[in-house]
């Protein structure tokens, strides 16, 4: 247990460090593209495309990644077969996406959207040279080799995407960007786990592969929808202005958000699916995973509510009326947070297919709040209503999944509520300072630079939520050393 363990908090240290890597570096490009490359408008007629590219990255493996992940033994044959059923889903989901991209493009009113998904859709294609490296160095836990290439794939996503749009193209910017971290993803990760198919073909399992593969994919398709089908309703009912500025609030408060859950999510499946056997290791990593996620997100959300006026102010002067959103966004923000480790922990102990119909009921609660409120108060608060409308349906999706998932492993809401309770009172707390310096600045020094005072309440709410986790929850910088030590 203790080596397991420890090789558990070295895959997330190593995943750790890549998300942060890639998280400020990707921030920087944006800051980059939006303050003086791209109008919000490129921005909103790219986000249509690229808020649909994850389904083609998550078809591309058809979940069967999951099969070489979660299965105990598996041997060469095996993993032949697996490379040729992928080669063979991958092709006819490519051929598909001809005809499925351009009444896309139509549907939206936007042609060069169509274009963009076929174009994107090569990387079907691609992948499979490194479809099976990647699911063996997962299984493995070589984090480290994961995120090294991990890493230099996204530096050169940001190259290409600012150079396409120095060059002249604001919208296939964001199609250049991630083919290039495609390429360089299967270049790298070959050399980290060379890996040649044979020339086998094992017809007898063809059907359980793809059923299991089905039910994870599609319960992460699902989860996609219902995080990202508000872009392509707020692009419908407000245009792709008003999408661009929804967009920028959504990346402000979930970009950073996702990164960090990414650390956990990318580790806790091959995590779980390690000691699903062991009912009190199982509990107890789910547990840690959680109040672990939930305190490393809490910082971010605390200094994007606090300072929401001032980031726009000073890094997206051209963008108006996101400030707004995006403090209501950090509610969602907070929810997910909680929610991301529900799927990786069900598909761990083989209960895919309960993801997939509380994926369903989510996807319905959410679009529907989505669709709702952007008829209902649409017309008074513009694109604030959806945000309001993901806030009012999160919790009763949370609520379903986490019933499922305690469920599964017998722990009980009251003892998981209070792994949370505490950790958001620190949050709570934390805004004070950070909001007695903005009312300081704005009310009583009027000409103070905004820029300092965005510093000076990031310091003071970052200050804050440091000491509150440590002192009140065990939370604080020397547990987190001490883990990256360990």
């Amino acid at each position: 247990m203790t080596s397991e363990r420890t090789a558990v908090s070295r895959a997330v240290a190593w995943v750790s460090f890549a998300s942060s890597a890639i998280a400020a570096i990707d921030g920087l490009a944006l800051w980059i593209l939006v303050g003086f490359l791209v109008t919000t408008a490129d921005l909103g007629v790219a986000t249509y495309a690229v808020t649909l590219f994850y389904f083609l990255d998550l078809v591309t493996d058809a979940g069967l990644s999951s099969v070489l992940i979660q299965s105990e033994a598996i041997d060469a044959e095996t993993e032949s077969s697996l490379f040729w059923l992928n080669g063979l889903v991958t092709a006819l989901l490519f051929l598909a996406m001809l005809v499925i991209g351009p009444l896309i493009g139509r549907f939206q009113g936007h042609p060069i959207v169509g274009t963009m998904l076929i174009v994107y859709a090569t990387k079907l294609l691609y992948q499979n040279v490194y479809f099976v490296p990647a699911a063996l160095l997962r299984r493995e836990l070589r984090f480290k080799e994961l995120s090294i290439v991990r890493t230099v794939a996204n530096l050169g996503d940001v190259a290409g995407r600012l150079g396409f749009a120095i060059a002249g193209e604001p919208i296939w910017c964001f199609v250049a960007g991630p083919l290039i971290r495609v390429f360089i993803t299967g270049v790298g990760l070959q050399i980290c786990r060379p890996w040649r198919p044979r020339f086998h073909f094992q017809t007898r399992n063809i059907r359980a592969w793809l059923t299991y593969g089905a039910k994870t994919t599609s319960s992460q398709a699902l989860q996609h929808l219902y995080n990202n089908i508000g872009y392509q309703i707020v692009g419908h009912f407000f245009g792709e202005t008003a999408l661009g500025t929804f967009r920028l609030a959504y990346e402000v408060v979930l970009y950073p958000v996702n990164f960090v859950t990414s650390i956990v999510t990318t580790v806790s499946f091959p995590a779980f699916a390690r000691v699903r056997n062991d009912a009190a290791a199982l509990v107890a990593q789910f547990r840690r995973f959680s109040r672990q996620n939930l305190a490393v997100i809490l910082p971010i959300l605390v200094v994007v509510m606090v300072t929401a006026d001032d980031i726009f102010a000073v890094l997206f002067p051209r963008v108006r009326g996101a400030a707004q959103v995006t403090r209501i966004l950090c509610v969602v923000g907070l929810f997910r947070a909680v929610d991301c480790l529900y799927l990786p922990l069900l598909d761990a102990v083989g209960m895919a297919g309960r993801n997939v119909r509380v994926a369903i009921v989510a996807t319905i609660v959410l679009t529907g709040c989505d669709i709702g409120f952007s008829i209902a108060f649409g017309p008074q608060l513009g694109i604030l209503a959806v945000a309001i409308g993901r806030v009012v349906g999160y919790p009763l999706v949370i609520g379903i999944h986490a019933y499922f998932a305690l469920g599964q492993i017998q722990l009980s809401l009251r003892t998981y509520l209070s792994d949370f309770t505490g950790i958001v009172l620190c949050g709570l707390l934390a805004l004070i300072p950070g909001l007695l310096v903005e009312f300081v600045g704005i009310r009583m020094l009027p000409g103070l630079p905004v820029g300092i005072r965005l510093v000076a309440a990031t310091a003071a709410s970052l200050l804050a939520i440091v000491i509150l986790l440590d002192r009140l929850q065990g939370l604080g910088l020397r547990r987190i050393l001490k883990e990256f030590k360990r």
